[in-house]
């Protein structure tokens, strides 16, 4: 792919690169923990025989194995256009337009020195479904935040004007294991009215649904992770326009 305008998706605006985070930097750093045990183990096996060679022959392969797998991840590439985005990896390029996106999960990921210490590292994951079903995964290893905040956008403009048309003709809208309707809140089958809603927060990566006049033990209505729930702030869009109409 060269940084053009493509016939279908239309004017090029950026190409995101791999970057290394911490699932390619484990990789990484196991491929060279394998080569300096090959090493070692074949120095100790000029005089000790040949199970040392042997071993440090295993581990040099498995490196390589590991190391074409490193060179394979680098060469990915995403490249963002006006209408959609062309991703290129290892084994296939996928080209998605935004009016065919129908779901959009994702997840981020704050990093902790000691569980305490903020590092200021983020990292950010994007579940792509299309109208005909495939999925594909944007992983921390490309994905940034720029490219998450551009994938809300397009859904919105592309997603809300049914959704909401949905939502006004009575319809259930679903967001994943979650759905919505003018009756309120359900999910496992069970309905929690519009009036009984108090708020919808998002902390630690989860996402509360508050119960109104229920005790400190009770007041979390539903709980479940973020990255369960699908078209996420389009349904925190949909869900507090309707609280505060309510």
């Amino acid at each position: 792919m060269s940084q053009r305008n493509h016939p279908i998706l239309g004017k090029f605006v950026k190409e995101f690169k791999p970057k290394i985070s911490r699932e390619l930097g484990k990789i990484i750093g196991i491929t060279f923990c394998l080569i300096l045990f090959s090493i070692s183990q074949f120095l100790l096996g000029l005089p000790q025989g040949s199970v040392s060679l042997i071993l440090s022959l295993v581990c040099l392969i498995i490196a390589g194995v590991l190391a074409y797998r490193i060179i394979d991840i680098l060469k990915d590439r995403l490249f963002l256009y006006e209408k959609g985005l062309v991703y290129q990896s290892s084994n296939k390029i996928s080209i998605i337009s935004f009016s065919d996106i129908v779901a959009l999960w994702q997840y981020s990921a704050k990093y902790y020195l000691y569980f305490i210490i903020p590092t200021g590292r983020t990292t950010y994951e994007y579940t792509i479904q299309t109208k005909d079903g495939n999925r594909i995964i944007l992983d921390e290893i490309i994905a940034k935040e720029e490219l998450g905040k551009h994938l809300n956008y397009e859904l919105f403009k592309h997603l809300m004007p049914s959704l909401k048309f949905n939502y006004n003709a009575g319809k259930e809208v679903f967001f994943g294991e979650i759905t919505i309707s003018k009756h309120g809140i359900k999910t496992k089958n069970v309905t929690l009215p519009w009036l009984e809603v108090e708020r919808i927060d998002i902390s630690a990566g989860k996402l509360y649904i508050r119960k109104k006049n229920s005790g400190w033990l009770d007041k979390n209505w539903y709980v479940t992770e973020v990255s369960t729930i699908y078209n996420l702030y389009i349904f925190l869009e949909m869900t507090n326009t309707v609280l505060e109409n309510t």
